[in-house]
């Protein structure tokens, strides 16, 4: 695992931490599609497979007030329609990038040094990055 500390980027918070789905896959027999998210921190780069039901439970964590969720809707009957995949990679690209913004704020407001446990599990931090550091009082 590699350190980083989030203070030494080289450019702003906002800018150094990103996620973006590259790619999906359907799985027939699950009857679900799987999202390839590709997380960028800074130089370090990884991805993750994540499927929309991977997406609720890290909302339902994030955001225990469903009425603050942001997350699409669920759709049940045509949800590996290819049109639809699209666009709702569409939406969860807006989604992560809106939860990211969202959780820098947050701890900028609160004086965290790292990002909360759902979100630094969902994109694998603890997997790749050993230790986030925040020093968000520049």
């Amino acid at each position: 695992m590699a350190l980083l500390e989030l203070a030494r980027l080289q450019q702003p918070y906002e800018a150094a931490v990103n996620a973006k789905i590259s790619s999906h896959r359907v799985v027939v027999e699950g009857k679900y599609t799987l999202y390839t998210v590709q997380v960028t921190v800074d130089t370090y780069a990884w991805t993750v497979e994540r499927r929309y039901k991977d997406f609720d439970i890290l909302d339902q964590q994030r955001f225990p007030d469903r009425s603050q969720s942001f997350l699409p809707p669920k759709k049940v009957v045509g949800n590996l329609d290819l049109e639809f995949i699209n666009e709702r990679k569409s939406e969860l690209n807006k989604y992560m990038a809106a939860l990211l913004a969202k959780e820098i704020e947050h701890q900028k407001q609160m004086g965290a040094n790292s990002f909360s446990m759902p979100v630094a599990r969902f994109f694998d931090f603890h997997e790749y990055v050993s230790q986030f550091v925040l020093n968000l009082t520049r």
